[in-house]
């Protein structure tokens, strides 16, 4: 069944969905690594690709506000493991990709 999209239920004109800059050297937590850190504890496979789709999505939005600048190399860097890591999620903990020739 399709996941539920909390985002639907909010305004474009909130505040919330304005893009969130995070400065280089800043000690804030940018969102797509509060997203993306979520779904290394969840053990409900049911709840975790929502969360896979969600960390997916802010690691998107992000990449689309730093484009090349190279203030955010290191932030690109730590994106792309995430990345990685959220495929190597779908692939060993949901299964994706063992099914590829049974049909």
């Amino acid at each position: 069944f399709p996941a539920y999209d909390s985002r639907c239920d909010v305004s474009e004109n909130q505040p919330s969905l304005q893009p969130s800059t995070v400065p280089p050297n800043s000690t804030e937590i940018p969102s797509w690594k509060t997203a993306y850190e979520k779904t290394m504890w969840e053990s409900d496979a049911g709840k975790l690709l929502a969360l896979i789709h969600a960390a997916e999505g802010e690691l998107f939005e992000r990449w689309q506000e730093l484009g090349d600048s190279p203030a955010h190399t290191r932030e690109r860097a730590a994106m792309r493991i995430a990345a990685e890591d959220l495929l190597a999620t779908k692939i060993h903990r949901l299964g994706w990709g063992t099914h590829v020739n049974e049909w």
